[in-house]
């Protein structure tokens, strides 16, 4: 969840810097205002908010084709509901891609939703867990970041987060919404162990397109915009 008094000041930041209007407040300012808003309820990353892929420093082959196969197809990912899994070290661009997508898909009248696979855990073991449940199922679009081998090594933390992201697929997958998995692992099957390791491989067989981000720690190198 995105903090109001900070969606609030980006707002009036922009609106105190538009060139058209000089700070009255206008059209424009007021659009990307909305726009902000959008993201805020969406729960991309203020971070991110500002992000343009324009100013990309990674993969440009990924590039390439996050440009002109998925956000160029946005009606055709949709109707598909397939499961983009992006893979890669940290640093290369994972988390800017997939909310580059969620912006596109915001501007283009879909909803959406960003979570981390810890935060939806820990809302789906809320009093709130009805609700958040809703939120995972009926997004138009759906990034899960953080996807990461951490969270699956132990019985106990595969029984807990197992469980819960298997649900997250198979809402997903059955009524065919699209999904974006952001992960570090270098292949889908070092992320997962045990018995749910199967269940994955079924879904991802029949439901997922992956995509390994390649590249340096752009964070490092150029205090960068990945």
């Amino acid at each position: 969840m995105i903090p109001q008094r900070k969606t609030e000041a980006e707002k009036a930041r922009i609106i105190a810097n538009c060139p058209k209007c000089g700070g009255v407040g206008c059209a424009i300012c007021q659009r990307y205002c909305s726009f902000i808003g959008d993201m805020a309820d969406a729960g991309i990353p203020v971070d991110y908010w500002f992000r343009d892929l324009g100013k990309w420093y990674g993969d440009p082959e990924f590039l390439d084709w996050l440009v002109s196969s998925y956000l160029g197809n946005l009606g055709t990912i949709y109707a598909e509901g397939k499961i983009l899994c992006l893979m890669g070290h940290r640093g290369v661009g994972k988390t800017m891609a997939a909310c580059g997508i969620l912006k596109k898909a915001i501007l283009a009248g879909y909803s959406a939703h960003y979570t981390s696979l810890v935060d939806a855990v820990d809302n789906l073991v809320s009093e709130e867990a009805h609700e958040y449940r809703r939120i995972l199922r009926l997004a138009d679009f759906l990034v899960v970041d953080e996807v990461d081998q951490r969270f699956f090594g132990s019985p106990n933390s595969r029984a807990l987060y197992g469980n819960q992201f298997e649900a997250i697929l198979r809402a997903r997958t059955q009524n065919r919404m699209p999904m974006v998995i952001c992960s570090n692992a270098g292949d889908p099957d070092d992320i997962f162990a045990g018995e749910f390791q199967e269940s994955f491989r079924s879904l991802r067989a029949q439901f997922f397109v992956e995509k390994v981000v390649r590249g340096e720690d752009v964070r490092r190198s150029r205090g960068g915009d990945a």
